[in-house]
């Protein structure tokens, strides 16, 4: 049976062995006991989706987590045909971010990120310190509505 969006058993393997390193590189990385998410779209990957099924892209510059089973991203609308994608996990200490109206706030120490994630406040209580969020290229097609991330 044919299958346009399915992986392959070598593709998800390797998916999954860059999921579990991540997740290990994370966990040595952990200071204070806090353990979030770990990244988010593999090297070389691409994440499709259709624009509609997130009912809130259809507002320009607000930003929309996508389903956490695609990935850790959140993804705003920018123009008619023009959309931006921004990691949804936090720089300091791995923790996946909360969508607070147009930006970003960690609930582990509450950096904040505006919406085109660069960062607006650094931890609190911590010495460490925040960078800018990832950010991934994006393609639409309007003819399908779809959008591809990475």
């Amino acid at each position: 049976m044919p299958c346009d969006d399915c992986l392959s058993r070598r593709e998800f393997l390797s998916r999954s062995t860059l999921a579990v390193a991540g997740a290990a590189a994370v966990a040595a990385g952990c200071g204070d006991g806090h353990f979030g998410p770990t990244a988010l779209i593999p090297t070389n990957s691409r994440i499709s989706l259709k624009t509609a099924s997130l009912p809130g892209l259809s507002v320009v510059g607000q930003p929309v987590k996508i389903p956490q089973s695609v990935g850790l991203i959140a993804v705003k609308r920018t123009g008619t045909n023009t959309f931006a994608a921004v990691s949804t996990v936090c720089t300091h200490q791995g923790c996946e971010i909360d969508v607070t109206g147009a930006t970003f706030e960690c609930p582990c120490h509450n950096s904040r990120f505006d919406s085109d994630g660069h960062v607006t406040r650094q931890p609190q209580g911590t010495d460490g310190s925040s960078t800018n969020l990832p950010t991934y290229t994006t393609q639409y097609d309007a003819a399908t509505d779809t959008l591809t991330i990475g």
